[in-house]
């Protein structure tokens, strides 16, 4: 049976005659790799570059219904939230939980992944982060500080990033400013610093909270008075200088 590929010198394609099949038509001549990459580029913020805007990436599945609710109360203080793409940063809300958090948590991911361009915002870099969001959040903050990108806050909400990792935070200095927000007075089991071992133990704690919107969901709370939480959070942010 034919592969529908021209026979080669002894009536087969080689992967020789393949490759230069693909160089003939482009796919891999060095313009078109090159054009890829020069693509890639201009979508995506490099390391270095100036960045103005202020991004939110929610908890696991980054999906959560609060997150609109959570731009309007920045808003209140004229302060454009942009939302960050669960197509890009999120495996799904399982996902992020099992395998995103235990990634993440611990230090510098080996993959870099950078930010979609968008339109400058403000005049400041704020990355915010809520729950394994804060993961992702720090990721994104610790490769564009490395890169020399000043980041003006790094704020990490309910977040269960590893004491090593913390540091590296604290001791990057284009991270002008890190607030941690830790939610243990609520009730939550999580805390920026904690061991592996308690993130484990904290799991059948979580799974109740979540159902009654309480500890680590105290800012995702769909109600009236969720609305007055983000507000209150808002506010606290502001004053701490974040614009």
């Amino acid at each position: 049976m034919g592969s529908g590929l021209p026979p080669g010198p002894v009536g087969v394609c080689t992967r020789h005659d393949e490759s230069a099949s693909l160089w003939d038509h482009g796919f891999l001549s060095e313009r078109s790799v090159e054009a890829k990459a020069q693509s890639f580029l201009t979508q995506t913020f490099a390391p270095g570059e100036k960045v103005r805007g202020t991004i939110f990436m929610g908890g696991a599945g980054m999906d959560g219904a609060y997150i609109d609710d959570m731009t309007r109360a920045f808003a209140r203080k004229g302060i454009a939230l942009i939302r960050a793409n669960p197509r890009k940063w999120s495996g799904g809300t399982l996902m992020d939980a099992a395998v995103g958090v235990e990634v993440f948590r611990a230090g510098k991911a080996p993959i870099q992944v950078l930010l979609d361009r968008f339109p400058s915002r403000g005049s400041q870099f704020n990355l915010i982060g809520y729950s394994y969001g804060s993961l992702v959040a720090a990721q994104v903050a610790i490769n564009y500080a490395h890169g020399g990108t000043v980041i003006d806050h790094l704020v990490l909400i309910g977040s269960p990033i590893s004491g090593g990792f913390l540091q590296q935070l604290r001791s990057a200095p284009a991270i002008r400013k890190l607030i941690v927000i830790d939610l243990t007075k609520q009730g939550d089991p999580l805390s920026a610093g904690m061991s592996r071992m308690d993130l484990l133990t904290s799991t059948p704690q979580l799974g109740k909270q979540m159902v009654e919107s309480s500890g680590h969901f105290y800012y995702a709370q769909v109600s009236e008075e969720g609305k007055k939480r983000r507000d209150d959070l808002v506010d606290h942010l502001y004053r701490n200088g974040l614009r």
